[in-house]
């Protein structure tokens, strides 16, 4: 037998196997839709943005591509309402369980065993009641209120459900109770498996926690920690009104993010996209000459946050090839080059204590316009825009109140920290 001969064999016997294991995998799906649907439960093969919207918690509200798939909705035993879901996003991937809670609640994690902690949750822990032992972790950015909740009853039902499972990762999302990689193959299991969680959310309803009621959330995606943003998607508008590169065509937006934090200035934030197209002439051994159009696709980060007024250009940046305006402090002038039209403009907003400001904070990159602060983020991404948006804010509340007055507002707009009084 040839060589080409055991090669066309071995592929059609790699052919043939792929063919069987998605016969395969056919036909477990069929059967798992078939007993859902048995148990008088829904599953829903492609369920829309509505499914997840109001959840704002890892592993929902983190990142830009966010995509749920196969769900299957139901009531428990005990008559509470449920979801499990199939999720994908930037940073993770899988199944989710939850049944629903009676009230809207603060962010609570529970882990246990094996589970880690889920990527981007930012909370701090909080001693583990005696009654759940070795092996617990408890993570709430409110103390109180994650000790009001587990009590001793709510830990007796913990105890039980996590038994017989390697770790468990649970979470309270709005008024969702929420555990990662429900056994989700076999649908008695999972019946199973929600009741435990039912008499979970049981005890937690009946704890004493209204006072931590929160507000309904907005129909529309949201971010993680930061309620005011949302997600907006294409808004092509955009390109005419922000410092895109207005070179090459074919230009678009994605990923376009809009909101704010707490009173700080609102942001809009998208990536840019753009191609350019060029003709390269080549020459071969014999002198025939060929010609062929070559077209690159580009892109930028935009992140610019609106201003309530009108300012005078100022650009501060990295210390380059140009001077910039010399500052008193040998150090500052090392490290950053400041531009204005206004020099005194300049010296009113970059006092010694916003050049300290600056030099702890960092190498931001950002310019003055008009009514608007246009930054250099290095790239399109969550924490890049959550950074200059605390940055910018700490960086407009230490300008005196004596420059926004003379812009023509009553008082500063914005608080002066703790440790640079207000001038």
């Amino acid at each position: 037998m040839s060589v080409m001969m055991i090669v066309g064999l071995v592929l059609a016997v790699l052919v043939a196997a792929e063919i069987v294991l998605g016969i395969v995998a056919l036909v477990r799906r069929q059967r798992f839709i078939s007993s859902v649907r048995k148990r008088g439960w829904t599953f829903v093969n492609t369920p829309g943005w509505d499914s997840v919207a109001r959840l704002g918690n890892p592993p929902f509200g983190i990142g830009f591509n966010r995509k749920p798939d196969d769900q299957v909705i139901g009531v428990t035993m005990s008559g509470r309402p449920f979801q499990v879901i199939e999720y994908k996003s930037d940073h993770w991937s899988g199944w989710v369980g939850m049944v629903q809670l009676s009230r809207r609640l603060p962010e609570l994690w529970i882990t246990s065993g094996s589970a880690t902690t889920r990527y981007g949750v930012s909370a701090h822990v909080v001693p583990v009641p005696a009654q759940l032992g070795a092996g617990w972790q408890i993570g709430a950015r409110d103390t109180a209120y994650a000790q009001t909740v587990v009590t001793p009853e709510v830990c007796a039902q913990l105890t039980g459900f996590a038994a017989g499972q390697a770790g468990v990762s649970l979470s309270v999302d709005c008024d969702q109770l929420i555990v990662l990689d429900p056994p989700r193959k076999d649908v008695d299991k999972l019946a199973a498996w929600l009741d435990q969680l039912a008499s979970v959310a049981a005890r937690i309803d009946a704890a004493p926690l209204d006072q931590w009621i929160q507000p309904e959330p907005p129909d529309r995606l949201t971010f993680y920690q930061h309620p005011d943003w949302y997600w907006v998607g294409v808004e092509d508008s955009l390109l005419e009104v922000t410092p895109v590169n207005r070179g090459g065509h074919g230009h678009s937006t994605s990923d376009v993010i809009r909101g704010r934090d707490g009173d700080g200035p609102p942001f809009v934030a998208f990536t840019h996209h753009w191609k350019t197209t060029r003709t390269e002439t080549s020459t071969d051994s014999e002198g025939r000459t060929t010609t062929r159009t070559v077209t690159e696709n580009h892109s930028e980060p935009i992140l610019g946050f609106q201003l309530p007024v009108r300012m005078p250009d100022l650009q501060v940046g990295r210390k380059g090839f140009g001077s910039g305006i010399s500052f008193e402090s040998e150090a500052f002038n090392k490290r950053f080059a400041v531009n204005a039209r206004d020099t005194k403009f300049a010296y009113d907003v970059i006092h010694p204590r916003q050049m300290e400001y600056l030099m702890a904070a960092g190498a931001y990159t950002f310019r003055i316009e008009a009514d608007w602060v246009w930054f250099s983020p290095g790239e399109h991404s969550q924490p890049a825009i959550a950074a200059s948006s605390a940055f910018l804010y700490g960086f407009l509340g230490r300008i005196p109140r004596f420059v926004w007055r003379n812009l023509g507002l009553p008082d500063a707009p914005y608080a002066a920290p703790e440790s640079a009084p207000a001038l």
